[in-house]
């Protein structure tokens, strides 16, 4: 028996005080602050009695094989327990069946613990209890089944959805930390992984989470059930995911014009005070406002180096990276997922004599390729419709065309084993961290020796030899034999 039940009610209109009331519990009001915050706020000021309490949703039953283990333990003088707190294991029912698989079974959630020693971590949705090692696991399932039917379950999806895309936003932004708690699970610490480094940048990541519970998690086992819950919580991320798009675009929007209201010239009579609280002449006016303490008639003093960039308030510059969105198409997503999907692993396990197929296969995706190319399967190509390679050209074992820009490769030039063309980089003076898309060229009858590099916008001219494991930051002149890092000419080639 529990020595007391408490309800903390935050103004609910279905009579649940007075039905709580009649089985006596205690009911307390208190207004509502969101999931972690409202139990927090009981943990610290509820007038428990016991040393070990039970956290119950109202959705969650407590079987008889967990009352008894719940029994067993607190019935023990509570120094002679060594564990802070418990696990309890919980069995999901979707349209009134058990999900026995799909990812959600077992599914461990620290509900009964020590007094004083857990609370709850400062998350909107999906709140995990926070607590000391060593903790315990009971087997024995409670049962979560939401009996109010499929609306109200879509509709508090709906909401919990939209509180997941905040949450992700502010961890992705810095507003906010991710929990590091070893007592969070792992399968829960790498769900939140995928979900702030994955998610936002994959094309259709509902389709993804359909896959792995119903086809790797083994859902297809629990039947029609099992169907229609892992189409649902597809579709939960789906929502989270376009939530967070819509976020994240209007945070760019309101950034961007900030910034143009700061840029912003002032209009001939309007009043712009000086660093001295007097008005300034007329000849500042026009120039930029800025927060930034100027002499009267002096230009504003801006570093050299953040000229031109996007600044905060006040003139100053950003003080922390804010990458950018992901800069692919939607188009061009799902693109890279197939090619990355089947035709690189196609691309790969060809026989090495099949020159003509891999460059069918590149053309299949959008690349160019002429007459006579011999690409080796272990080539690894990244993005191939940026591609384009004219005949007779060779690319060896293990090179990597790093497309993200264009890379064109000229007639009859050979690209060496292990390779790499880099046709991208980042804006590293941008706090976005701007992807860059610069081209890679080699012109024809070029040789790149055996690991040499090529960055980003280089290019090579015809008849030119890169030395073997050279590196190339600028363009280089044609007919001429380069080696170093960074490399430079050495000779001219002259073919005999």
């Amino acid at each position: 028996m529990s020595n007391k039940v408490f309800v903390i009610d935050s103004g609910s209109t279905d009579g649940t005080p007075d039905i709580a009331r009649s089985y006596g519990a205690e009911v307390v009001h208190h207004d509502w602050e969101g999931y972690a915050r409202q139990k927090n706020w009981g943990l610290e000021n509820l007038p428990f009695e016991s040393p070990w309490i039970l956290i119950v949703d109202a959705d969650e039953v407590i079987t008889d094989d967990v009352r008894k283990n719940l029994v067993d333990i607190a019935s023990r003088p509570v120094d002679d327990v060594p564990e802070n707190g418990f696990y309890i294991n919980r069995l999901t029912y979707f349209l009134n069946r058990p999900i026995r698989h799909c990812g959600y079974y077992p599914s461990w959630n620290l509900r009964f613990f020590k007094r004083g020693e857990g609370w709850y971590e400062d998350r909107a949705v999906h709140e995990h209890v926070i607590i000391d090692d060593p903790v315990g696991y009971i087997r024995a399932p409670m049962l979560h089944h939401d009996r109010r039917g499929l609306e109200h379950y879509l509709a508090k999806h709906n909401r919990y959805s939209t509180l997941e895309a905040r949450t992700i936003y502010n961890e992705m932004s810095g507003e906010s930390q991710p929990s590091q708690s070893a007592n969070v699970t792992s399968d829960t610490r790498r769900r939140r992984w995928l979900k702030r480094h994955v998610m936002p940048h994959a094309p259709m990541p509902g389709l993804w989470r359909f896959l792995y519970m119903y086809i790797l998690r083994l859902g297809i086992l629990d039947g029609q059930a099992g169907l229609e819950f892992c189409k649902f919580i597809s579709l939960y991320d789906s929502l989270v995911s376009m939530k967070l798009r819509e976020i994240r675009r209007a945070a760019d929007e309101r950034h961007r014009e900030q910034v143009d209201a700061e840029a912003r010239p002032a209009r001939a009579g309007d009043a712009v005070v000086s660093a001295n609280g007097s008005p300034a002449s007329t000849a500042t006016a026009g120039r930029p406002v800025r927060g930034l303490a100027e002499a009267e008639g002096d230009d504003p003093v801006v570093p050299t180096e953040l000229q031109g960039r996007d600044q905060r308030p006040g003139g100053e510059p950003p003080t922390q990276m804010q990458p950018e969105a992901s800069p692919w198409t939607f188009r061009e997503k799902v693109g890279r997922a197939i090619w990355m999907l089947v035709g690189k692993p196609i691309f790969r396990v060809s026989f090495h004599n099949w020159y003509g197929f891999r460059a069918w296969l590149l053309r299949m995706f959008g690349a160019k390729v002429g007459k006579g190319v011999a690409i080796r399967p272990s080539v690894n190509i990244e993005v191939p419709w940026m591609i384009e390679i004219d005949e007779d050209a060779t690319v060896g074992d293990y090179a990597i065309l790093y497309s993200l820009g264009p890379i064109r490769i000229g007639r009859r030039t050979i690209v060496s084993q292990y390779s790499h063309l880099c046709a991208g980089t980042h804006d590293y003076a941008d706090h976005t961290f701007r992807l860059l898309r610069t081209p890679v060229v080699l012109g024809d009858d070029v040789w790149v020796g055996a690991d040499a590099f090529i960055g980003p916008g280089v290019t090579i001219g015809d008849l030119s030899v890169v030395g073997a494991r050279s590196s190339t930051y600028k363009d280089l002149p044609a007919g001429q034999v380069c080696v170093g890092n960074p490399a430079k000419p050495i000779k001219e080639r002259v073919l005999r």
